[in-house]
């Protein structure tokens, strides 16, 4: 079936202009033409969508989401059965494409194969969702960040485990190739503390040098992404000296290591609004004094922080940790509002949720932009986010794979 998009506005984010009155042809799934509405040639036979009034740029991207977390005020679905919160990440990866985010990367599930399954039944068409990219389960260390210090009990054993321990060079290798056997995307490692495990110091590195290098070797020889959670400066620079692909958060990075990522073409996903919230909201609202009070901690230069490994050349990727507590999926557009507050230009914020994101899945030969042969994944913003940021929040059309879920024009 071929169907045509008439844009008032265009945002395709080859690059990152604005173009009027353009015409996009799609053509069962993919973008068969993207020309000017006064010399296009209508097709007789296709269906036409009038997007006159709106801004239309590609499917959004969230580079970090967690579909097996609710967000609930404490990570429950750490103890829940497997098969529950398969069924709560599916609805969540729904409500995530709802929202206008045709693609997300889950940055840690609670089971080895879970969310690669959840992955492969959307693909399949058995439901819908987001396309996901996904990690698995995350490597971290006995009492890292997510390490469980319960054991099941209802069955009298633990029935399964919400990440891979590795405490050694070795076993962070054996963890990797694990992941990629069980169909992950990408590896994932937890090189500092975290704010929601009560207990472990976020400032302090927790990973060493050697077994964050270990995953890069795995990575590098497999051509997969490495993800790095790092809130601490000095795990920060390890992760950056070793080369990871992205670091997540990034909270207190000083200048060397900003040096290390531009040096290195180490990507950053800030996820500002789990650190926001947290703090603002999260006393109110039922959230553990201890995850609050290293939110209030962290927030304050966060923005400041990143602004500079932006101003120095640091590509930024847009990403929120929906999922976490007060992170609810479908409704993390004001992560945009955030990037701009903190000095990202609006160029770059769309950018970082489109071609940049899809270019750290490195899957930009089929998303990320507005391009003949690629996906037909493309949004309508009601309003212009150039003039007013918080317009992303209004998405009125939403296409994925040249079907349309959402048509309110």
């Amino acid at each position: 079936m071929l169907q045509v998009l008439l844009c008032g506005a265009l945002f395709d984010a080859v690059d990152g202009s604005v173009k009027k009155n353009m015409a996009v042809l799609i053509d069962e799934n993919r973008i068969a033409a993207i020309e000017p509405q006064a010399s296009f040639v209508m097709p007789e036979d296709a269906r036409v969508v009038d997007l006159g009034k709106h801004f239309v740029m590609p499917g959004l991207i969230d580079a970090h989401v967690h579909l097996a977390f609710c967000g609930t005020p404490a990570l429950s679905e750490m103890t829940q059965p497997v098969e529950f919160v398969a069924a709560k990440a599916l609805k969540n990866a729904k409500d995530n494409l709802m929202g206008g985010f045709t693609t997300v990367r889950d940055e840690g599930y609670v089971s080895a194969q879970g969310c690669q399954n959840i992955r492969d039944a959307i693909n399949a068409g058995i439901a819908q969702g987001s396309r996901i990219f996904t990690s698995g389960l995350v490597i971290t260390q006995t009492a890292g960040h997510l390490e469980p210090s319960y054991t099941q009990e209802r069955f009298g054993f633990q029935s399964f485990k919400p990440v891979n321990v590795a405490n050694c060079p070795d076993e962070v290798v054996a963890a990797a190739r694990f992941m990629l056997k069980m169909g992950a995307d990408q590896i994932k490692i937890m090189v500092t503390g975290g704010v929601l495990s009560k207990g472990t110091n976020v400032g302090e590195q927790n990973m060493s040098n050697e077994e964050i290098r270990a995953a890069v070797a795995v990575g590098k020889m497999h051509g997969r992404v490495v993800s790095a959670h790092a809130h601490g400066t000095e795990g920060i620079k390890a992760a950056a000296r070793e080369g990871v692909t992205v670091i997540e958060h990034c909270t207190t990075i000083d200048d060397e290591g900003i040096d290390l990522m531009v040096k290195n073409g180490v990507s950053l996903v800030p996820t500002f609004t789990v650190l926001k919230v947290l703090a603002e909201k999260g006393a109110a609202n039922g959230v553990s004094a201890d995850a609050v009070g290293k939110s209030a901690a962290l927030a304050p230069k966060h923005m400041e922080n990143v602004k500079k490994a932006y101003d120095a050349g640091v590509r930024i990727v847009f990403g929120t940790d929906t999922g976490t507590p007060l992170g609810y999926h479908g409704m993390q557009h004001g992560e945009f509002a955030l990037m701009v507050q903190a000095g990202i230009s609006v160029q770059d914020a769309l950018l970082s949720s489109t071609r940049y994101a899809a270019e750290l899945l490195q899957w930009q030969n089929s998303i990320g932009t507005i391009e003949k042969n690629k996906l037909a994944d493309i949004v309508a913003i009601e309003g212009d986010p150039f003039v007013a940021i918080q317009d992303m929040e209004k998405v009125a059309f939403i296409m994925k794979d040249g079907h349309i879920y959402k048509q309110n024009i």
